[in-house]
């Protein structure tokens, strides 16, 4: 390809005397006319391809450490390629003898070429003769590590380095990328797919773009989710969380070329997931925080008299981080005031009353400082694309401020670990504002500057994914409702929403209520998987009230109230979390398409809420498939204190929404009305212990007029049957019963005539085993069952047992008149 023999470069003698200017005029020089490169001066030239020489850069550049390279000292690139007249790579020539390999002095150089501001180019490359080096910008990673000696026009490398150097970045990337199309299989493939085996060592930890990056109070082992997606979901296939928390199943969604949509109520998760997957040329995100660094040493307070003078003047006033996020105050106004965030009031059962309290004055100011710096750095202009731009910068170094934060408050204290000391943050510890004894008191900005490192090395990984960016930028069609504001109270009426226009980016990831997924379109989703909050375990909300102020998120009643939790600042009943729970799984059903399955992961040590969560989930229409016990990697610190009260690992449970007669009835009419209807039959069976379709239909019409649905059900009883036989269980004289250990889903009737089904039931089986049942045996299964916030007693099942049956040696036994299902 070049007319140069390489092997005479083997010699060291040789590599001592070949210089640049060597490397410039027989290797360079003839690589960049063979790809098709002319000056960029040259007259009457027209050409995409362009290479200007020794070109002087007229800004400064950071070469690492605050220093700088003035623009005096002649800032001069050997060549800048242009490919159709924009910045597209620097390139440096070297000698033989010098070395170009990542992190080295010569790759550095480049490197702070590529990211100053008169070119700001998407990659650098070095030649030093004996190999050529191309990284990206955006990352600083190698792309292409070429020996010259074999290079020529039909080696696999050269056509890369050509597509490299020669295309725009924007076709780049599709060109480069695998193929993303669908195979288009249909549901049989879905339906035959088998559960996955347990992952035996999940390593939770080894993925940057999580560990260290995105702290959050729960989180998926990302190869147990990659594991799930990949299993359950073809190429291209939309995957649902709607309990996002830290977003791993979007992510892993988007690393392997599926489409994720994530949601959570809380806005702290929908920023930290907006922030690790927008992109942004990661030299610059360095540059910027250098510059931070430099400024804040200058700004800091010196003593405590200055923190007491900032504090004196400072003031809360609304200024979120983004208007997608909330209001956003004035460059002015930020200039002139300096904020601090609104002293909200924390959970009961926290050691101080307020946020502010959470910090030290110097913490406080210092914090503020920071923050105030990231926003002047990243000011937007009213240019669409340089807002994009600036808002990711933004939200990256606010993804390092966020980690911050959670280190630099006075719940933060040292641990013992088996690899020595570490630091634990005591909200995420102990699941309340627990002031430590000894808090940690780090240089904020030391930490900072780490946690900006923990940001880049993140979306470095995103960045090397031949799929992530492709996918997140992928536009969607009839999923997601068209509305504006990443915020629940942003938006408008949503039923007069369509889902007509293409959906990219941040409009996959947004808050959204669990138990009413309106911005979601019915069956439009191939894969759910969903980590759900367990009872009182973790009250989300209260205990990211820290983060949310500084950030200035808004969180009200209204939206606690929606919170699947129990307890919390509401002091939500275990019934109150049973009902959202089971709104949300309904709203999971409703957005499933047909024969897709949903992955439910259980962490709760309640057997109760099992039975009540699969049965749920089993009278919606979804298929109960089974289960898998899992580990989730890394112990939780609650875990290592509580090791025999605190669950450990979790359970997946596995779930197909399977196209039948149950589930196209209740599509057809609707599954509130089935549901309805449903309750209205438990009540006749109730009231005849036991009813024949014909009793089931008379009395159901009756029941349907009463309550307005007679128009929905009329002509279509006969389409109803599978339905009740599936939810129904039908003895040999045609009876139709509740089935064996399901509970009652309509409270509106009386808890004793519950009560009595039960134990008639009950007693019922025990007579045709010819067999009696102890007191404790009917007690511990009629409770569970008749319980809807109103709990049964042991008097009122004694009360009615001595009416129903008789006591033999402290056994009861069914009474001869009494028929039940199970009687002979």
């Amino acid at each position: 390809m070049l007319d140069f023999d390489f092997t005479k470069l083997d010699s060291v003698d040789c590599k001592k005397h070949f210089k640049e200017d060597s490397v410039r005029e027989f290797i360079i020089a003839p690589l960049l006319k063979i790809l098709g490169f002319k000056l960029q001066d040259s007259i009457h030239i027209e050409s995409s391809l362009e290479v200007k020489l020794s070109h002087s850069l007229k800004s400064p550049t950071i070469i690492g450490s605050n220093k700088r390279i003035e623009s005096h000292e002649m800032i001069i690139p050997d060549y800048i390629l242009y490919v159709d007249s924009k910045p597209h790579c620097v390139l440096d020539a070297k000698a033989p003898i010098i070395s170009i390999e990542s992190n080295s002095k010569a790759e550095r150089q480049v490197f702070y070429y590529a990211i100053n501001k008169d070119i700001k180019t998407p990659y650098y490359a070095l030649c030093n003769g004996v190999k050529f080096m191309l990284f990206a910008t955006n990352g600083q990673e190698v792309l292409l590590d070429l020996a010259l000696y074999n290079l020529n026009q039909d080696h696999k490398d050269y056509g890369l380095l050509k597509q490299y150097l020669t295309k725009p970045i924007e076709s780049l990337r599709q060109n480069l990328q695998l193929d993303s199309k669908p195979t288009q299989h249909n549901d049989s493939w879905y339906l035959t797919k088998k559960l996955p085996s347990a992952i035996t060592n999940p390593q939770k930890q080894a993925k940057a773009r999580y560990f260290g990056c995105t702290a959050y109070f729960t989180r998926q082992s990302w190869d147990i989710v990659t594991q799930n997606i990949l299993n359950f979901t073809d190429k291209g296939d939309v995957v649902l969380d709607l309990f996002g928390g830290s977003g791993v199943t979007a992510i892993e969604a988007m690393m392997n070329n599926r489409i994720g949509i994530h949601t959570d109520l809380n806005p702290l998760s929908i920023f930290m997931v907006k922030a690790l997957a927008g992109e942004c040329n990661l030299g610059e995100l360095y540059e910027i925080s250098e510059e931070i660094v430099y400024e804040f040493e200058n700004l800091k307070p010196q003593n405590e008299k200055e923190i007491k003078q900032i504090l004196k003047y400072a003031k809360y006033y609304h200024n979120a981080i983004d208007s997608e996020f909330g209001i956003t105050a004035t460059q002015k106004q930020q200039d002139s005031v300096m904020w601090i965030p609104q002293n909200a009031t924390l959970p009961k059962g926290s050691d101080v009353d307020s946020v502010l309290q959470l910090f030290s004055q110097r913490q406080l100011v210092e914090l503020a400082i920071l923050r105030k710096l990231i926003f002047k750095k990243t000011t937007p202009s009213k240019n669409q694309e340089n807002k994009i731009k600036k808002r990711n910068l933004r939200y990256s170094l606010l993804l390092a401020f966020y980690n911050t934060l959670t280190m630099c408050n006075l719940t933060f204290h040292e641990t013992k670990s088996r690899k020595g000391k570490a630091g634990v943050c005591g909200i995420f510890a102990y699941y309340r504002y627990r002031i430590a004894k000894t808090p940690e008191k780090f240089n904020i900005i030391e930490i900072f500057k780490g946690k900006i490192q923990r940001v880049i090395k993140g979306k470095k990984e995103l960045a090397t994914s031949p799929y992530f960016y492709n996918s997140y930028c992928h536009p969607l069609q009839q999923v997601i409702k068209d509305f504006k504001g990443c915020l629940l109270h942003q938006r408008d009426d949503m039923e007069k929403k369509d889902s007509i226009l293409h959906k990219i980016n941040g409009d996959k990831i947004f808050q959204a209520d669990a138990t009413n997924l309106k911005e979601i379109e019915s069956q439009s989703i191939d894969f759910i998987y969903t980590d759900p909050p367990y009872g009182a375990k973790i009250p989300y909300l209260d205990l990211s009230t820290m983060w949310n102020v500084w950030f200035d998120f808004p969180i009200d009643k209204t939206l606690r109230e929606k919170e699947c939790i129990e307890k919390g600042s509401l002091e939500k009943s275990r019934y109150d979390y049973y009902e959202l729970m089971k709104r949300s799984l309904k709203e999971m059903y409703r957005v499933l398409k047909f024969n897709r399955w949903l992955a439910f992961v259980f962490q709760h040590q309640d057997p109760k809420l099992w039975q009540i969560l699969v049965d749920s989930t089993e009278n919606l229409g979804f298929e109960y498939v089974g289960s898998i016990r899992q580990d989730n990697g890394q112990e939780s610190f609650k875990k290592v204190q509580n090791p025999s009260t605190v669950l450990s690992g979790q359970i997946i449970i596995y779930f197909k929404k399977v196209d039948n007669a149950k589930a196209r009835v209740k599509l057809e009419v609707g599954e509130d009305i089935m549901e309805q209807m449903f309750k209205d039959i438990e009540a006749i069976i109730v009231e005849h212990n036991g009813a024949s379709l014909n009793e089931i239909w008379n009395e159901l019409v009756i029941k349907a007029v009463e309550g307005n649905y007679i128009d929905r059900i009329a002509r279509k009883f006969e389409s109803f049957i599978p339905a009740i036989n599936e939810r129904f269980e039908c003895n040999e004289d045609k009876k139709y019963h509740l089935r064996e250990h399901s509970s009652f889903s309509n409270y509106n009737i009386d808890l004793e005539k519950r009560v009595e089904y039960f134990i008639r039931a009950k007693l019922g089986r025990a007579k045709k085993d010819k067999i009696g049942l102890q007191f404790d045996d009917i007690v511990f299964e009629v409770i569970p069952l008749s319980k809807n916030g109103v709990q049964a007693n042991k008097k009122m099942i004694r009360d009615i047992l001595q009416e129903l049956a008789f006591e033999i040696n402290n056994k009861w036994y069914l009474k001869d008149k009494e028929q039940t299902l199970f009687s002979n």
